[in-house]
C-alpha cells in the first residue's frame, strides 16, 4: 500500500468516523490518530514511516485547543520540503465561516477542504484524486 492515513481532531467521534470511511473504503490503510496537534506535528518530525509509504493523507480539524489547525500548518509549512512533499492535508471542519475557509485554503500545504462529517463520498473522491495525481497503486 502506497498510502496511509493521519487524523488530527480532538474529538473522539470524528476520529471513529474518519476511521471507519477509511477502513471502508480499504481496510488494510493504515491510518494514525492524533487528538493533539503537537503531538501530530512531532510524529512528522520524527519522519519514521514506512518506507513503501509514498503519500500521507491528513485529515486536519481547524479547530481544536492548544495547537489549533492554522498553527499546526504553520508549523508544518517551516519543515524541510522533503518532509512536506509526503504529505497531503485536508481540512475537516463543521465551520462555515467563509474567513476560517479562506484562510486554511490559503496555505500552500493544504490541498483541499471536506465539512464534516467525513462521508464515504468524500473519502472516494480523495482517493481517485490522489491516485491520479501520484500515480499510486491503490487497490
Amino acid at each position: 500500500m502506497e498510502l496511509s492515513f493521519i487524523i488530527i481532531d480532538d474529538t473522539e467521534l470524528d476520529h471513529f468516523i474518519a476511521r471507519k470511511m477509511i477502513t471502508n473504503a480499504n481496510n488494510a490503510f493504515k491510518v494514525k490518530s492524533f487528538l493533539d496537534a503537537s503531538q501530530a506535528l512531532e510524529y512528522i518530525v520524527a519522519d519514521n514511516h514506512d518506507a513503501g509509504i509514498k503519500i500521507i493523507l491528513v485529515f486536519l480539524d481547524i479547530y481544536m485547543p492548544l495547537m489549533n489547525g492554522f498553527e499546526f500548518v504553520e508549523e508544518f509549512e517551516k519543515l524541510d520540503k522533503a518532509i512536506q512533499d509526503k504529505y497531503y492535508i485536508v481540512a475537516l471542519t463543521s465551520s462555515i465561516e467563509t474567513s476560517d475557509i479562506n484562510r486554511i485554503r490559503s496555505y500552500p500545504a493544504v490541498r483541499g477542504k471536506i465539512t464534516k462529517p467525513l462521508l464515504a463520498e468524500d473519502i472516494s473522491a480523495l482517493l481517485n484524486n490522489i491516485k491520479a495525481r501520484f500515480n499510486l497503486k491503490i487497490d
